[in-house]
């Protein structure tokens, strides 16, 4: 199809090869998946406005123990009206429906440079390649969408009215229950480095080492999704990777690096990973809440896990890391003394460098 990127070209003229070989790695396809999938801990949104104590107290501790526990939640009775979904998914089908040579090219709708992304050129093996392309748009770019495509302009506007009004209580929730400081949350829409990423991963195309999207952990304080129904997404959850079962009328919600930081490791950003359907295209949209580059991120709890650091300080090294390596690499200051951390399968920002870590999964370099 003229609007499909040409994977197979560009994964050949990385790796060499058509189809990567079959691993065991504990990363790839192959890994332990619970088949008949997970449905996450579901919030109901409404009974935090109920009126009612108990039921307020009740939703706000659910809220809590998912984050905690899992890093995942799905809320229900949210308020935003079906038909922005449906609206927003409509003018997504028809941004990716455009051709190819027309996504790719230098301020395509007004948009800056690298918010057409497909693949990754920096991949460093076949694990590492994504069968998807996206719309990286942030907040601060909606405004100027071109008028040649004005009803995406204002659908993108009023969803991410009503995905951020949601995006404030749930931060505002979570935050004051381990003393985060409020500044943090007092008004997401104004946070114009957040984003909205429209995804689309194309049906298999390669071998079982190949992913829609690779495992990760989500740079943001908070990321709220809104997918179809044909499910992909999986989360690590005790060494093993288990499938996330879509839930009808539900937005799915998970805790980022940011939001572990600033709690001090009280909520836990997981490690998840999208995979390719087998005969079909999946749609998604993701909103993740960013702070501003120069926020400082200081976490809230005694002893302090994290030595303090800037949103830009994180996201540039991070961004270095994975062109250089295909994947995030951690830096942690201890005591005036600066080390690189690689925990193999795992992203994230670590605490004191005496922790426990399983024999062979720990590396690192003064």
């Amino acid at each position: 199809m003229a609007s499909q990127p040409p994977f197979k070209t560009n994964f050949c003229s990385i790796f060499g090869s058509s189809f990567p070989k079959q691993s065991s790695d504990s990363n790839t396809y192959t890994s332990t998946i619970q088949t008949g999938g997970l449905k996450l801990p579901v919030i109901d949104l409404s009974h935090l406005t109920s009126g009612e104590e108990v039921k307020s107290k009740r939703c706000v501790k659910q809220m809590v123990a998912a984050a905690k526990e899992w890093g995942f939640f799905q809320i229900v009775n949210h308020g935003i009206p079906k038909d922005v979904f449906e609206m927003m998914f409509l003018e997504e089908k028809k941004l990716f429906d455009l051709p190819f040579s027309a996504k790719v090219r230098e301020r395509f709708s007004d948009l800056s440079k690298n918010s057409y992304r497909w693949g990754n050129p920096n991949a460093t093996s076949p694990a590492q390649y994504s069968v998807s392309e996206a719309f990286h748009i942030t907040l601060s770019e909606i405004s100027k969408l071109s008028d040649d495509r004005n009803n995406l302009r204002t659908t993108v506007e009023t969803y991410v009215q009503e995905i951020t009004r949601v995006a404030q209580l749930i931060c505002e929730v979570l935050g004051k229950q381990v003393n985060v400081n409020s500044e943090y949350f007092e008004n997401i829409f104004e946070l114009k480095n957040s984003f909205l990423r429209l995804n689309k991963y194309h049906p298999r195309v390669f071998g079982s080492e190949v992913f829609g999207l690779v495992p990760h952990t989500d740079t943001s304080f908070l990321t709220i999704l809104s997918q179809d129904q044909i499910g992909g997404l999986e989360l690590k959850k005790n060494g093993e990777w288990i499938s996330v079962k879509p839930c009808s009328e539900a937005l799915t919600v998970n805790i980022g690096d940011m939001f572990q930081a600033l709690s001090n490791e009280v909520y836990q950003s997981v490690r998840h990973r999208v995979i390719s359907p087998a005969n079909i295209e999946r749609m998604s949209i993701a909103f993740f809440v960013c702070p501003y580059l120069e926020t400082e991120i200081e976490c809230f709890g005694c002893p302090k896990k994290y030595r303090r650091f800037s949103f830009r300080e994180y996201k540039e090294q991070s961004e270095r890391d994975v062109k250089e390596t295909g994947d995030k690499i951690v830096r942690y200051s201890d005591f005036g003394r600066s080390y690189k951390i690689r925990i193999h399968g795992q992203v994230q920002w670590l605490g004191f460098i005496n922790q426990m870590f399983p024999e062979g999964t720990l590396s690192y370099k003064r």
